[in-house]
């Protein structure tokens, strides 16, 4: 399997660890960082203070010292008191230094709201490569020396850069976030924590599951509650690695609510001429939809390996079927099963399950969403619901097929 990581070829890079570190090889190491090693685009993740608010941008720097960036900012809304928050878009343009041991400083004007601001960054090149003979910037830690611009109270911003894949390794696209993903869900300050196993199908469609330790609010003594948590939904990405989620939550209780995330792709690979997605971070819009008191939520998804080792397709080969049912049902019960056990595949081997609702159907929940036969609750009164099959085979090859109940109970 062909894989670049930042799309740069391993025979030509030499991994090093922090500015200055001693090379993992028995190349020798050009004798200085310069501006020419920080020529690319970069993923920002920028932090503001104790997790109030967080930017999500792209940064490009040529090989003459200048910079452009976009932001985006989920932010507080001053004031609220629910916790609300606001998305606010921006710019940066401006120049930087580099001096002999990777560390430099920022010269830039922010814009956010018709607003511009000048800023200065101090920064350090943390991880570094030796590619054709040249040091290369892999990742960057910068501060602010003024407070926040664009989030009031004085607060600290503090940002992390990480090289992108050269332009050259193409888009990404809904294929690019595709497979088995660990997502760690953080919760204001250390308030709590998720861990959720995560798959995309490559197609926009999002499975969630796992658990929440969250504070027990009716305790003294500081008791936790730990309880399942489900997300199921669609997503979108742009050429650039931006994107959004849209999910149904199904909280511990039971009950669910809707929340939608913006997110960055922060790493990626070039996977045999597809661009992969390999950790992406994400922010939620609104507060937490399970937590009460305003609280902030922000994830890292990672890439994990596929469970399945994937076996070339043989041609003119019975195709895999995906089969729903049970077809055209009446119910008048809130909880039913569905069943997925007729469907077939290919080679004869075990499928995989996931099912999600159809575009445009009334929301209902899914209890066991990656089970070939999943329990079903109708979560907004009478209507016809439809759910979407989505099955895959040994090969990867995916197959679907719908059902649709009409739910008359109270």
């Amino acid at each position: 399997m062909i894989n670049k990581r930042f799309g740069l070829a391993p025979a030509a890079m030499m991994l090093l660890g922090l500015a200055g570190g001693a090379p993992l090889g028995a190349q020798t190491t050009p004798a200085c960082y310069t501006l020419e090693s920080m020529q690319g685009s970069f993923a920002v993740i920028g932090t503001y203070g104790a997790n109030i608010a967080i930017a999500l941008g792209v940064r490009n720097h040529d090989a003459n010292g200048n910079i452009a960036a976009t932001f985006m900012n989920n932010q507080p809304v001053v004031g609220s008191p629910t916790g609300a928050r606001s998305t606010v878009a921006g710019t940066n343009r401006g120049t930087f230094t580099v001096n002999c041991d990777g560390t430099g400083v920022v010269t830039r004007v922010a814009t956010a709201n018709g607003v511009s601001t000048p800023a200065f960054d101090d920064f350090l090149i943390t991880e570094g490569a030796v590619v054709n003979g040249k040091l290369v910037a892999m990742a960057v830690t910068d501060m602010q020396r003024i407070p926040a611009g664009t989030v009031p109270g004085g607060v600290f911003l503090v940002r992390r850069y990480v090289r992108r894949p050269e332009a050259s390794a193409g888009c990404y696209t809904q294929a690019s976030l595709q497979g088995s993903y660990s997502v760690e869900v953080n919760y204001g300050v250390n308030t709590a924590l998720g861990l959720q196993p995560e798959t995309f199908d490559g197609k926009g469609n999002l499975l969630r599951t796992g658990v929440l330790n969250q504070p027990d609010t009716t305790s003294t003594t500081g008791a936790r509650i730990v309880g399942p948590v489900t997300s199921t939904g669609t997503y979108t990405v742009t050429c650039e690695g931006r994107g959004t989620f849209n999910r149904v939550v199904t909280r511990p209780d039971g009950t669910q609510a809707v929340a939608v995330d913006d997110f960055l792709i922060t790493q990626g690979e070039q996977r045999n001429g597809l661009l992969v997605a390999t950790r992406i971070v994400d922010a939620q819009r609104e507060p937490s939809v399970i937590l009460p008191g305003g609280v902030f939520v922000t994830r890292l998804h990672t890439l994990r390996p596929s469970l399945t080792v994937p076996v070339p397709p043989v041609p003119g080969a019975v195709k895999t079927v995906a089969v729903a049912g049970p077809k055209n049902l009446t119910a008048t019960s809130r909880s039913i099963s569905l069943d997925g056990t007729a469907s077939t595949s290919a080679d004869g081997k075990a499928l995989t399950y996931f099912w999600t609702m159809a575009q445009g159907s009334p929301v209902g929940s899914i209890l066991g969403g990656t089970a070939a036969t999943p329990t079903v609750q109708f979560s907004q009164g009478r209507g016809i619901y439809t759910f979407l099959l989505t099955v895959t085979d040994s090969t990867g090859a995916t197959a679907q097929d719908t059902l649709t109940v009409d739910y008359r109970g109270n």
